[in-house]
């Protein structure tokens, strides 16, 4: 229940922070409701290899998109911030395939992904 969430939340102040400010927010920043100040989450975007710095500046650590067990869902959770999931996607339910590119959030149940962002 805490993975679905916090990821619920942090879907739902993305989407109202777009909507409550009266001038465009830059891209991939959410802006606080307590403090109003912006941040920026551009650090939190993984890339591919191949996008990764050229100084080798990638780490074991940073591979891959970002995952959240699902423990009471019954399902695991992968996304990625300002930009589409690093892992190439092969099963998604209910979407065209030419969009499958644009994911940044999906979950797996039954070898079955589902885009969700």
């Amino acid at each position: 229940m805490k993975t679905a969430c916090l990821l619920a939340a942090m879907m739902a102040l993305l989407a109202r922070d777009a909507a409550a400010v009266d001038r465009p927010l830059k891209p991939c920043t959410v802006i606080s409701p307590t403090s109003e100040r912006f941040f920026d989450l551009t650090p939190l975007r993984r890339l591919p290899p191949a996008d990764s710095d050229s100084r080798g500046g990638r780490k074991d650590a940073d591979a891959g998109s970002w995952h959240a067990r699902g423990y009471d869902y019954g399902a695991n959770f992968t996304l990625n911030f300002c930009g589409p999931v690093v892992e190439q996607l092969d099963a998604v339910q209910d979407l065209d395939k030419s969009l499958w590119k644009n994911v940044s959030a999906f979950y797996e149940q039954d070898n079955r992904q589902y885009a969700i962002g």
